[in-house]
């Protein structure tokens, strides 16, 4: 009865939205709670795919999906369900407007060499025969200029290490092929983001071995898509960051804000300039020390920061922030209705920004959350 009433729920529409000068709750909210979706904007740009995510009501990875529909402000459940479970799986849009899923954790079977592919105008997903040379979760997957996906890094359960392979997916041939070549450094949690120029920024991220230390890493590499190659950048970053977001900016160079390093949430953040291949730190700081948070960018080119991990804290972080790259500030935003980590951001073409899921400590508590909202900010 519970659950029929739920899907009643989400079937319901509701007005759509003017600009809001605070986080909105969207009732209904998901029909699951889900920590660590995969999500993505729908090449309608009036829709977002938000699928799987580990739930703790089930006690288990999802294979259920919920679309968000921005003209009516609401979800509704997708017809078809993904073929594996999964969370902290990467999710990349392709140019048939299809949406690639690919590894992730599966409460069953740990770490996916699996991918499949959703079908917006179907709602259905199916799964790939062609699969990722390793297993892989918390990895970055990056849309290249000629329409490949590169998928490097991650944490493979089945070997208890993080992991220095990569590979590439090419959407012609609906196939995975291993790169020949290594990352200069193994890592899982990192952050990644194409470059102007097309190359691949890979950022920070953490190693980890079954029985040895955790090491946080401070190094950053480039992926050459010209000679399938990964060096390092002429510096590292000024600090060791696990769970970072990093964001192309206006004018070529990229965002490295926020992870954690230890039990430190640095508050500095980076700047990489792709001319010099060096980073330098901004003189202002993050308005909270925040890691696993997401980010996305603004139509006026505003970078919004949302949730996330306080390492200091110990718990999850309602806080919100936008940074002006024309300024170089940071400036507080209302805060979030529950406060989450590894939670779904989309930011849709009219501004509108969606926050969807993720997962809450409070009290010692763990809890993920079918709770989302919206913010629409005035632009610049």
């Amino acid at each position: 009865m519970k659950a029929a009433f739920l899907l009643l729920l989400c079937a319901i529409g509701a007005p759509a939205m003017a600009q809001t000068s605070s986080w909105t709750p969207i009732l209904p909210a998901l029909c699951d709670s889900r920590w660590a979706p995969s999500a993505a904007l729908l090449p309608s740009g009036a829709s977002a795919l938000i699928a799987g995510g580990y739930s703790y009501d089930a006690g288990s990875c999802l294979a259920t999906a919920d679309i968000y529909d921005s003209a009516k402000n609401a979800f509704h459940r997708a017809r078809g369900r993904l073929t594996y479970p999964r969370d902290f799986a990467t999710t990349n849009v392709l140019a048939d407007g299809t949406v690639l899923i690919a590894g992730g954790y599966n409460t069953t079977l740990g770490s996916l060499p699996t991918a499949e592919v959703f079908d917006p105008q179907t709602e259905q997903f199916h799964v790939l025969a062609s699969q990722m040379s390793k297993p892989r979760e918390l990895f970055t997957a990056t849309t290249l200029a000629d329409g490949r996906i590169l998928l490097a890094g991650g944490f493979n359960t089945h070997r208890g290490r993080t992991l220095a392979t990569a590979d590439l997916y090419d959407p012609q041939t609906h196939a995975f092929s291993q790169i020949p070549g290594h990352m200069q450094e193994d890592r899982f949690g990192q952050a990644a983001v194409r470059l102007r120029d097309g190359r691949v920024l890979i950022a920070g991220g953490k190693h980890w071995f079954v029985g040895k230390p955790d090491r946080f890493s401070a190094t950053a590499e480039i992926f050459d898509p010209a000679t399938n190659s990964f060096r390092l950048t002429k510096s590292p970053m000024s600090v060791a960051r696990d769970r970072p977001t990093a964001t192309l900016l206006a004018d070529g160079t990229v965002l490295v804000a926020g992870g954690q390093n230890g039990d430190a949430g640095p508050r500095e953040v980076e700047i990489y300039d792709p001319a010099t291949d060096e980073f330098h730190t901004l003189p202002h700081l993050l308005g909270a020390p925040r890691m696993a948070h997401s980010a996305g960018t603004l139509p006026d080119g505003r970078i919004l920061l949302v949730g996330g991990w306080s390492p200091a804290a110990h718990a999850t972080t309602a806080t919100t922030e936008i940074f002006d790259p024309a300024a170089g500030v940071f400036t507080s935003m209302p805060a979030l209705p529950d406060s989450s980590h590894d939670l779904a951001l989309i930011v849709f073409p009219d501004g509108l920004a969606l926050a969807a899921g993720g997962k809450k400590v409070e009290g010692g508590k763990e809890s993920s959350l079918a709770t989302a909202s919206f913010l629409k900010p005035a632009q610049h």
